[in-house]
């Protein structure tokens, strides 16, 4: 595998993480993070640091509808996944470097997912230290930390949370199971080869009236058995 196609795999893998603890649902909003910091042991992702510095990610909801849109590599992968609670429907969309792709996953195909992250959680807990806190975007946080090894790939996170925003979970992925209290305005995610840092930088009330509209142009529709024949389903967090 190539240090681009591992760099691609890790970053998917992460966000997948990232998606999975905030793409929750509020009463209406938006809000905006930022990746502030990126360090790697890998000689050959050393060299990528830089367009890994400035990846986004923005969380829309209005209650019945929500949008996460991942932004990485400068605009080069940019990935929206919605989610209708109405249908109980997601779907995702992937440009990623000339590749349009789209998956739409049923809510018989999530409760399939939840099953089987239930089993992947067991034994993994979030432990809480209200004693350790900072101020992000004037909340009071306090620090979170998970652990979790998978295949033999260790994963760890640092989070600060606030209980000053209530969100509770609507859209999961990897992370289903875990019931995370207060929502994250902070995290330091470690994957081994990678440590990153991502920070809230915004969080409004105001939300674009179009926000829930679809790409437009052509898509190529997979399964995500197909994803994973791609060596990409495990990483977008399927």
């Amino acid at each position: 595998m190539t240090s681009q196609a591992k760099m691609l795999n890790m970053l998917i893998l992460i966000l997948s993480f990232t998606s999975s603890l905030l793409g929750q649902q509020m009463s209406q909003g938006t809000v905006k993070f930022a990746v502030t910091d990126v360090q790697t042991t890998s000689t050959e992702m050393q060299q990528m640091i830089g367009s890994m510095k400035g990846m986004s990610q923005v969380i829309e909801f209005d209650g019945k509808h929500q949008r996460v849109t991942m932004d990485m590599m400068g605009g080069l992968m940019k990935i929206k996944t919605y989610w209708d609670a109405t249908t109980n429907v997601t779907e995702t969309y992937m440009d990623m470097m000339g590749q349009k792709i789209k998956t739409v996953m049923s809510g018989e195909d999530m409760d399939k997912l939840k099953a089987e992250s239930a089993d992947m959680m067991k034994g993994n807990e979030i432990k809480y230290d209200k004693n350790d806190r900072k101020k992000i975007l004037g909340r009071d946080c306090y620090k979170a930390t998970f652990e979790s090894e998978t295949n033999g790939q260790k994963f760890s996170m640092v989070l600060y949370v606030t209980e000053e925003i209530k969100v509770p979970n609507s859209f999961v992925q990897n992370l289903n199971q875990m019931q995370l209290v207060g929502t994250p305005l902070q995290w330091i995610m470690d994957a081994g080869m990678m440590k990153m840092t991502f920070e809230a930088t915004e969080i409004s009330k105001e939300l674009a009236g179009d926000f829930f509209s679809k790409p437009e142009g052509e898509y190529k529709e997979m399964s995500m058995e197909q994803l994973q024949q791609m060596g990409m389903g495990g990483q977008l967090g399927f």
